[in-house]
């Protein structure tokens, strides 16, 4: 009677342990995410992770993990498809990582890109990334030769791990800007007026016009003949007279202003003011495009010195008794 209790006992401890080892290896349909903190032991995440039912087999689970002598790896995960308990042990020792993916379009300056960034890293607050980005001896330690980090954070699309730093998201942004524009200026022979405008031509100077032309246009046709007119009054010593300017250095003021009348350009005191001021802002006034970039490069040798929006598009005159009467007409007709 023993002897077949016994064997009874056997068989059902090996069935029930090869039931479980089959759903250590059986594979689950999910979707979710979880996070591992620096320092967490192995049983720690598996004990962890059965409570959130992304563990089925807990005791099989610790088990291999030590026979395999996994250590698990910090970070953020995402699971999305069909798993086993072996897979995402594997998974975790990998360090697979939940990556975010964010888009900063063209024409994005740093408060845009600290607004994206605020909503997608828990380690990268809006305030903090403003605070790197403009301190200069950070930006200057990139090998950035300006005061902020304005016009160097290639727009494009990005996929950063969660839990990654403002310097290692900016890092990466810089990286990127080397990669795709420096190498666009390494042969790069300014064109005469290029020369005669900026004197001593450098890249953050070219970005800082690019700039200007990404913030007045998004017509491709039309950016090589807004640089050209930028240049052109440069060399004629005029005040630029561009809004987009005047509404950046509102936008250091922590003011934001879609559009600008009189009294906004009388009252705001800034370098960035180029009604005021004579010649090119300190910086750029956003993260210009390869296009922009390469019509800040090549301008147009135009015959224009002014231009007004209108529709999404811009016309041009070569005086300013020209431009007066052709905004006169615009907005008569218009007004009726």
């Amino acid at each position: 009677m023993k002897r077949h209790f016994f064997h009874f006992l056997c068989i059902a401890i090996f069935l029930l342990l090869s039931g479980i080892f089959f759903s250590f290896k059986a594979s689950r349909k999910m979707k979710i995410t979880f996070s591992i903190r620096k320092g967490e032991p192995t049983d720690v995440v598996i004990d962890k992770l059965a409570k959130e039912h992304v563990i089925k087999e807990p005791f099989i689970s610790k088990i291999y993990a030590r026979f395999n002598n996994i250590k698990v790896k910090a970070g953020n995960y995402l699971l999305n498809g069909t798993y086993s308990d072996e897979d995402i042990l594997k998974i975790l020792s990998r360090g697979q990582v939940h990556y975010v993916k964010f888009v900063i379009p063209e024409s994005y300056d740093l408060f845009d890109v600290a607004d994206v960034l605020d909503s997608c890293f828990p380690n990268c607050s809006k305030k903090r990334f403003l605070g790197v980005s403009f301190n200069s001896t950070f930006v200057r330690s990139l090998g950035i030769n300006s005061t902020s980090l304005e016009g160097f954070l290639f727009p494009d699309t990005y996929l950063v791990d969660r839990e990654a730093t403002c310097g290692e998201i900016i890092s990466a942004m810089v990286s990127n800007f080397n990669r795709k524009v420096k190498p666009l200026f390494k042969t790069y022979n300014p064109p005469a007026i290029v020369k005669k405008a900026l004197g001593s031509v450098s890249i953050e100077k070219v970005i800082t016009v690019a700039s200007i032309v990404e913030k007045e246009t998004s017509l491709e046709s039309e950016r090589p003949i807004i640089a050209g007119i930028i240049y052109k009054r440069l060399v004629k010593k005029m005040p630029l007279q561009c809004d987009p300017t005047v509404i950046y250095a509102y936008r250091l003021k922590g003011i934001f202003k879609k559009r600008l009348n009189g009294k906004d350009i009388e009252k705001i005191k800034s370098p960035f003011n180029t009604y005021l001021v004579r010649g090119l802002p300190p910086t750029p006034i956003c993260n210009p495009g390869v296009k922009s970039i390469k019509a800040a490069m090549y301008p147009v040798n135009t015959p224009f010195l002014y231009f007004f929006a209108v529709d999404g598009k811009h016309i041009f005159s070569r005086t300013y008794k020209e431009h007066l009467r052709k905004m006169r007409k615009y907005y008569n007709r218009h007004a009726k």
